[in-house]
């Protein structure tokens, strides 16, 4: 079962790049390409977060030093699949909008923030 705040905070994300996506469809030049960047922008915070969420939550009882553990191995799984992502869709996108990319990854992972704000 996955924990009711991380499904929130994923919910923001979401929510938070689809806003990102739709100022970037109406602010800049190339409103695709613009919308196209800052969406994978998005999914590189949002997808290594369902990671986390998924190798985390596998323990919520029991030893704290495992519980540890286990956030240190989603933490680390979730930092080289960021990067693996950035890499990707840097090397693989050539007509992209780097500001719109990482614009898309900020909106993303500010989520956390606004999910400490926000109680839904």
């Amino acid at each position: 079962m996955i924990n009711p705040d991380a499904k929130r905070v994923v919910r923001i994300q979401l929510r938070l790049t689809l806003l990102a996506m739709l100022l970037g469809l109406v602010a800049a030049d190339a409103p695709l390409n613009a919308a196209m960047s800052v969406l994978l922008g998005g999914l590189c915070a949002i997808i290594p977060a369902l990671v986390y969420i998924r190798i985390a939550g596998t323990l919520q009882r029991g030893d704290p030093a495992a519980i540890m553990r286990s956030h240190y191995r989603a933490a680390a799984a979730k930092f080289i699949l960021t990067l693996l992502l950035f890499g990707g869709v840097l090397l693989f996108f050539k007509d992209l909008s780097v500001p719109g990319l990482f614009g898309g990854f900020i909106a993303a992972t500010s989520a956390y923030w606004f999910g400490l704000l926000i109680k839904n």
